[in-house]
């Protein structure tokens, strides 16, 4: 394969890793302290921040009901969006409870913050984990609390196109086919990966997505050991390992568990040739489509 050597950065792309509470203060707090980590960017330096799924609180379907918010109406969501002004960055909250039309359920929603702090979009989870894994918590069934969504979301960022996508989405690869025939050329995966399944498949998955649509991935993980002040659960195991992963499946930079921020430069020439000397997408014989 063959790449330029340098390129003139139009994206500084940035994945947050933290262990979230139930304290949406405490989790407000973590992922403060990643931002004023980052170095100081230029003005006409695009900065892409993606935090975790859970970012501002990990915890139960009853604390997750309590907080939820309408969409684009609420202090937490208005929060957000003064830290993407601070900061100067399209920041994307992995994942947040919004309120439905249900009393009783919630959407779980990527939420999409401009640098001017607007609400520019939204991607509410469509594949939800109804699963039993061999940790702690034992069996995990988001569906007693969330809807899953039905639409496939890419936005244009101006510098880039950007697919969106949460957690256990991951394992289906139809959903990704979509983003890129949607034009995608970065893709977000917020997270929280459990320990187990992390360990087994987390690194695996994301390469391979991200060779198969030929796309910059940035995944946000959450990052190890949670303990939780309003639920009476055991501890929970997060995998962390949030990571950058080019267009060829290469990690650019990852971070294995704990808090911190990682990132790097996106580099559409490279995406190009890429897409040039080897067209997936032209070649594909195949199409898929979404359950209704």
């Amino acid at each position: 394969m063959s790449t330029k050597n340098t390129h003139t950065a139009t994206c500084q792309m940035v994945a947050i890793q933290i262990i979230s509470n139930d304290c949406i203060e405490d989790n407000f707090q973590q992922i403060i302290e990643q931002l004023q980590a980052l170095p100081e960017s230029k003005k006409e330096l695009n900065r892409l921040v993606l935090l975790p799924e859970n970012a501002l609180c990990f915890s139960s379907r009853k604390h997750y009901l309590s907080i939820a918010e309408v969409l684009g109406d609420g202090p937490i969501q208005s929060r957000l969006g003064e830290l993407a002004i601070q900061y100067h960055c399209t920041l994307v909250c992995g994942s947040f409870p919004i309120q439905s039309e249900q009393s009783d359920k919630i959407y779980t929603s990527s939420l999409v913050f401009s640098p001017q702090g607007q609400l520019t979009a939204h991607y509410n989870k469509i594949h939800l984990f109804d699963a039993d894994v061999a940790d702690t918590q034992g069996a995990y069934r988001e569906s007693d609390t969330f809807i899953a969504g039905k639409e496939i979301k890419v936005i244009d960022c101006g510098f880039a196109k950007v697919g969106l996508a949460i957690c256990y989405d991951l394992r289906f690869p139809g959903l990704f086919q979509q983003l890129r025939e949607l034009e995608a050329d970065i893709i977000l995966l917020p997270a929280a990966f459990t320990k187990v399944t992390g360990e087994a498949h987390w690194q695996a998955l994301l390469q391979a997505r991200a060779i198969e649509t030929q796309c910059y991935f940035i995944a946000a993980n959450q990052g190890g050991e949670h303990f939780l002040n309003h639920a009476h659960f055991e501890p929970r195991y997060t995998f962390g390992h949030s990571m950058i992963i080019d267009a060829w499946g290469k990690i650019m930079t990852q971070l294995t568990t704990g808090n911190g921020v990682i990132y790097d430069d996106f580099n559409q020439e490279k995406l190009l040739d890429i897409r040039k000397i080897m067209p997936v997408q032209q070649h594909n014989q195949f199409s898929c489509t979404q359950k209704l």
